[in-house]
């Protein structure tokens, strides 16, 4: 079987956001622009023995605590995983994101988790 490359005129994005070592700091203005779409996101949790979850807000700024994600992504542990939104995740203010150790939003009955995970997690969004 052949294999055939083909180049690509409108790529899907045109950002590519890294953050080595994710943790419970939200990196702030992560897109650097005001608005976009975000496409793709990689969590790579393979350090870690225990599973992480990675929160984007729609926000140029926030406070992990404090600040209620748009998105929780969830990565088990001792894994690397992508999601694809094909679609995408449409952002109007930048946006902002954090990864920790637990899933737990701001609702009644719990509390927003604010623990770093043990060891470096690599995230990178795909956007524009």
């Amino acid at each position: 079987m052949a294999v055939t490359v083909s180049t690509i005129a409108d790529p899907l994005g045109t950002k590519l956001v890294i953050d080595a070592d994710s943790n419970a700091t939200s990196e702030d203005d992560a897109s650097g622009v005001a608005s976009g779409t975000i496409y793709a996101v990689e969590i790579d949790n393979t350090a870690n023995s225990s599973a992480v979850y990675t929160k984007i807000v729609n926000l140029a700024s926030a406070t992990p605590g404090t600040t209620h994600a748009s998105w929780v992504l969830y990565a088990p542990a001792s894994t690397k995983i992508t999601y694809v939104v094909a679609s995408g995740l449409p952002y109007a203010s930048s946006f902002s994101f954090w990864t920790v150790t637990s899933a737990y939003g701001l609702t009644a009955n719990s509390s927003e988790s604010t623990t770093s995970p043990a060891s470096d997690v690599s995230v990178k969004i795909l956007c524009t």
